[in-house]
């Protein structure tokens, strides 16, 4: 844990560096120290998405392990198949001048084979986990002393998220049934649509009746094929930490979704 602690323990902030945020999602500090760190980093708009962006990272990782395993192409593994069969022909005791052949169980091998795929396999997922954290969580900074600091246009240090320039993006496509993927298609965007800006968005929350939302990120989406525009709220009900929005393009009527996730 690279930032200095309280008498009580508790990490000093915000803000808080990339590692003790990443511990505390984990699950990995102690009970009292979570419980107050918690308390503090509920109301840190950049901690929450930083914690949003692990989530993103953690959803895709489970759906990866779910995934079907494609198949090595036949001509690598025919190589792979050939060069540990020489291998294994050279750790063998010399039989050449005997005029017989080693013998090499394909089998095994293979098993092998599969095996090292398996390692290898699993540090490029480790690998991409690291990157895509570092990639979503820190979108155009640049690390201080192990603590994540927004920046400016002019590159000066600055934590006011509301002076960043809205974005352009294409809709992000989110399912009704699987709200997960809402949290890293959404955090840290500054994507309003027809709501121009982040205070059009804040207007039409307030019609919704949410006042002083905490945004971690708008985009515009489609929901099952609707379109709309929706808002990553920081605090959302029944332990979960992200309140998902979705209001129609012009903010007309009632959300199309309303939900508590992450």
């Amino acid at each position: 844990m690279t930032d200095s602690t309280r008498g009580t323990g508790v990490p000093n902030g915000p803000p808080w560096s990339v590692d003790v945020l990443a511990d505390l999602h984990a699950g990995v500090l102690d009970t009292r120290q979570s419980a107050a760190l918690w308390a503090r980093v509920n109301n840190d708009p950049e901690a929450q998405a930083i914690l949003a962006a692990l989530d993103s990272v953690k959803h895709d990782l489970d759906a990866l392990g779910d995934a079907p395993v494609e198949p090595m192409p036949a001509h690598f593994a025919a190589q792979l198949d050939n060069a540990i069969a020489a291998e294994a022909a050279r750790s063998m005791p010399s039989a050449a001048g005997r005029g017989v052949a080693p013998l090499v169980d394909m089998a095994e091998a293979r098993r092998r084979r599969n095996k090292r795929m398996g390692w290898v396999g699993g540090l490029v997922t480790a690998a991409a986990a690291v990157v895509a954290v570092a990639f979503v969580a820190l979108p155009g900074q640049q690390p201080t002393g192990g603590t994540a600091q927004p920046q400016n246009d002019n590159g000066n240090n600055n934590s006011n998220s509301e002076q960043a320039a809205p974005q352009d993006l294409p809709p992000a496509a989110l399912q009704a049934d699987d709200l997960g993927p809402a949290i890293g298609a959404l955090s840290g965007k500054k994507d309003y649509g027809p709501l121009d800006d982040e205070q059009g968005l804040k207007d039409c929350l307030a019609d919704k009746g949410i006042e002083d939302p905490q945004v971690i990120g708008a985009r515009e989406v489609t929901l099952d094929g609707t379109p709309g525009v929706a808002a990553l709220l920081a605090q959302g009900e029944d332990g979960h930490r992200f309140r998902l929005l979705i209001v129609s393009p012009d903010c007309s009527g009632d959300p199309i979704t309303d939900a508590s996730i992450g």
